[in-house]
């Protein structure tokens, strides 16, 4: 797409492989590409203090609509750390009380006050 002038792009999807006991790793493969000996890519950068990160992703967009790219309504599993290197991001947040009124992907056990979302039968 690029190559035929294509500008409007989005990273979406990363192959996240899982570990012996069925859990994520903490980034994709190809994330290592990154990573070089001078630790310009840290696992766990200053500004995050004593937090851990549990996994690590890169989402690369980019626009020329006045509107800009959507990653559409969605919810993460973890807290987000987020860089806009350009141009701008909006974000729209909902209080956890109306997850209910959502349309979810599964059914909900419990929604955590910070907004974590257990779905009945699996493990998150």
């Amino acid at each position: 797409l690029i190559e035929k002038g294509n500008t409007d792009y989005y990273l979406t999807t990363q192959d996240v492989r899982s570990n012996r006991d069925g859990r994520p790793e903490l980034m994709a493969p190809f994330m290592n590409l990154f990573r070089d000996d001078d630790d310009s890519f840290p696992l766990r950068p200053k500004l995050m203090g004593n937090l851990i990160p549990q996994n690590i992703n890169l989402w690369i967009g980019n626009s020329e609509s006045l509107e800009g790219a959507s990653s559409g309504l969605h919810h993460d599993y973890h807290d987000n750390l987020y860089f806009v290197l350009k141009g701008k991001k909006k974000f729209r947040l909902f209080d956890p009380s109306e997850a209910e009124n959502m349309y979810t992907r599964g059914e909900l056990l419990k929604v955590h006050p910070n907004g974590r979302i257990n779905y009945t039968g699996e493990e998150t």
